[in-house]
């Protein structure tokens, strides 16, 4: 996923709990990852999101240690992650 074509931006959004008798405590933090560059094969991606989707896999195959990190936070704090490819134009994490 490295390249030296890559432009990288980061969006963070507050979005409103995911049911209305939840406080605002319970506002969702989203982080979306938009990178633009070579893109990422649909074996891969599948690969990818499969490990993500998988809260008890020790051994990862398709991820890099940066996404390994990202997805362990993200299930600490009771949350979900996938990549989402759009050939050509952005990749969000």
């Amino acid at each position: 996923m490295h390249s030296t074509n890559s432009k990288v931006r980061v969006s963070i959004d507050f979005l409103p709990p995911k049911n209305e008798q939840s406080n605002s405590k319970d506002r969702i933090l989203q982080f979306v990852v938009h990178s633009v560059g070579d893109g990422i094969s649909k074996n891969k991606l599948q690969e990818m999101n499969s490990e993500l989707k998988n809260p008890h896999l020790i051994k990862h195959q398709a991820l890099d240690s940066g996404l390994e990190l990202i997805k362990h936070l993200t299930y600490e704090m009771k949350g979900s992650i996938k990549i989402e490819v759009k050939k050509g134009i952005i990749q969000s994490f």
